[in-house]
């Protein structure tokens, strides 16, 4: 594993992307940021809280991130019903039958949080294959791709740190 702090130049670089895929994200609180690379995963620690998974060059929020700090302000999401809160916190993708309501819109391949019912804790990160338009007039069928929930990978890594 190596861990090492991200130089000035970096960090400004990373606040620019960040506020480009994430418009409403308060950026002035990114002040420490830290990179964790082991094996195929890079993660992104900012004053100590896993914050970003580095995915292909796609900047993914960390569950951590989201728990402590909220994410309706900031990020689009997906209410499901109690009976896919297990399926999608043990990894599986969104299907329409399982969604209670979709609180904000957003366009096709956007991040979007999973939300369980009752208290809308965040479940998974996912990536939406369709617009909140288009996934409202569905009736059927897969409408987002897991990219990252609660005891995948990315959380035990975030764990040992």
């Amino acid at each position: 594993m190596r861990r090492w702090v991200l130089s000035k130049k970096d960090r400004k670089q990373l606040v620019k992307q960040l506020t480009e895929l994430y418009p409403r994200l308060d950026v002035s609180l990114i002040n420490d940021v830290e990179i964790v690379v082991e094996d195929d995963i890079k993660l992104y620690i900012v004053n100590n809280i896993p914050t970003f998974i580095d995915i292909d060059g796609m900047l993914i929020p960390h569950l951590k991130l989201l728990l402590r700090h909220g994410y309706r302000e900031w990020l689009p999401y997906i209410v499901v019903d109690q009976g896919a809160v297990r399926p999608i916190s043990r990894g599986a993708d969104l299907m329409r039958p399982g969604i209670q309501e979709i609180p904000t819109e957003f366009e096709r391949n956007s991040v979007v949080v999973i939300a369980e019912p009752s208290r809308q804790l965040p479940l998974a990160v996912h990536q939406s294959l369709y617009s909140s338009q288009e996934i409202a007039a569905m009736e059927k069928g897969r409408v987002t791709k897991k990219l990252h929930n609660l005891g995948d990978r990315f959380w035990k890594f975030a764990e040992t740190l």
